[in-house]
């Protein structure tokens, strides 16, 4: 009984995460628990408990008497999101340099090599900045999967999750797609060479953009409510 109440807790949570990373959720909308049960065919205790887990782990809000909503992320927690990306990516590109010899390294060498390439065709093709934020993902995922630790790339998906719509608008920046697309050469360059002081700068210069661009995104969004 309890390993089938886990499952539907489980399918609920999963089903609620793909919701929020496909824009299915809109912003500012409270849904109700009991009416969101009815429509998607859950069970309440496991929406329930799938719905506080998401509280916790900060993508949604669960409000007494009025249900739940997409989390607004605060100025706080778009800085300490950077700040951990800056740390984790420093460390896994400095280890993928000096393991560029190795197969596990030309793997992930070539791996980052094809989303900077998928990019690169996204933007002098359609320009489609959802899709190039997807790319963008998956280049900054292959840098931490390339550790092979578990435990860090956990974290770091749920990170990345947490911002993957800002990102998103980030791209929709006149110019952002490309300064992007040239910041990957450019760190990709810098590990060829095993330069780690380059990697470090040029990690610290992209994290610094793009928060700071989500920060005026937030700011924005705020003054247009009010």
């Amino acid at each position: 009984m309890m390993k089938n109440t886990q499952m539907l807790q489980d399918k609920a949570y999963n089903f609620l995460i793909e919701q929020i990373k496909n824009g299915e959720l809109e912003n500012g909308k409270f849904y109700s628990l009991n009416q969101f049960s009815k429509d998607f065919n859950f069970s309440k205790t496991p929406l329930r408990d799938a719905v506080l887990r998401l509280d916790e782990e900060g993508y949604l809000d669960l409000v007494p008497s009025k249900g739940f909503c997409i989390h607004e992320l605060s100025e706080q927690e778009i800085t300490e999101t950077y700040q951990i990306r800056e740390a984790f990516e420093s460390y896994c590109l400095e280890e993928l340099s000096e393991g560029l010899d190795t197969e596990r390294g030309r793997y992930y060498w070539n791996k980052l090599q094809s989303k900077i390439d998928a990019q690169r065709e996204i933007f002098e093709s359609t320009g489609d900045h959802e899709a190039f934020a997807q790319k963008d993902y998956e280049f900054h995922r292959s840098m931490i999967q390339y550790v092979g630790n578990a435990m860090m790339l956990s974290f770091y998906r749920k990170l990345m999750y947490r911002i993957s719509q800002l990102t998103g608008l980030s791209f929709e920046k006149t110019g952002r797609m490309e300064e992007a697309l040239n910041e990957h050469i450019a760190i990709m360059s810098a590990v060829k060479e095993k330069n780690i002081s380059k990697i470090n700068e040029l990690i610290f210069t992209q994290t610094r953009t793009a928060k700071a661009i989500n920060l005026h995104i937030i700011k924005t969004k705020s003054q247009d409510q009010n």
